[in-house]
């Protein structure tokens, strides 16, 4: 899909998803099925709340749809912040450099 027709969220978490598996190809071997797969799969689902997220018309007389929508919007921001603490503690760890936190 062109990049132009997405929304600008959806085009920074697949951004934000391409530059984690950058960063993690390169990591120790004893990080791999820690960190690694844990930062690679919680970019994975932030994508994926987002486009459920925005799969979910709603109008005024679609409380429950609305609802939903939000719901997965919320899974999204909580799972940036568990991403973002997993690439601090990563740092720490020496998993991943300063640079790349």
């Amino acid at each position: 899909m062109n990049s132009q027709s997405e929304l600008g969220v959806i085009v920074k978490a697949k951004d934000l998803c391409s530059y984690i598996m950058i960063i993690t190809q390169k990591s120790p071997k004893h990080f791999r099925y820690t960190f690694v797969s844990r930062m690679q799969n919680l970019s994975l689902d932030i994508i994926e709340k987002i486009y459920r997220a925005n799969d979910v018309f709603f109008n005024k007389n679609m409380p429950e749809e609305y609802k939903k929508r939000l719901e997965y919007q919320h899974e999204a921001l909580t799972s940036i912040r568990v991403l973002a603490y997993f690439s601090q503690l990563a740092m720490e760890q020496g998993c991943i450099l300063g640079k790349q936190c």
